[in-house]
């Protein structure tokens, strides 16, 4: 019984690590393909609203809806990347790895709406980055 236990135990830590390495590579994929698609980009100093990175940690997934209503406005000369970057940033995995807070923290805290945040294209792509850059040291 204790051996079945143990087996198990183990079983599962295995599977843990392996998910946490997948949503690293995911998250590795998204930045890659938003740093290509960012290259491709024409900015203008007014576009869309930002999201800054001074959110609370609960607010994460809701910067990362804002975000996605973002990344369709972005002026890009490359829309295949930009469907994929879109894509991706509507897996599931990639909202999941933003996850850091229970269901009861995340109903206490009142996070900025989208349109509250300012409107620079550049700054969007930058700050997209850098979310999904702490979601991988958050897992890491």
């Amino acid at each position: 019984m204790k051996l079945l236990v143990c087996y198990l135990l183990a079983i599962t830590c295995v599977l843990v690590d392996a998910d946490k390495g997948e949503r690293i590579l995911k998250l590795t994929e998204v930045i890659k393909e938003l740093k290509a698609l960012n290259r491709t980009v024409t900015h203008n100093s007014v576009m869309s609203n930002a999201p800054s990175m001074d959110t609370e940690e609960c607010c994460s997934q809701s910067a990362l809806k804002c975000f996605r209503a973002m990344v369709p406005h972005l002026k890009a000369k490359n829309k295949t990347l930009q469907r994929k970057v879109i894509k991706n940033l509507n897996n599931r995995m990639i909202l999941g790895s933003l996850d850091s807070c229970s269901q009861e923290e995340r109903e206490k805290t009142v996070c900025q709406g989208c349109d509250s945040y300012p409107k620079d294209s550049q700054k969007c792509v930058q700050q997209l980055e850098s979310l999904l850059q702490k979601a991988i040291s958050r897992l890491a």
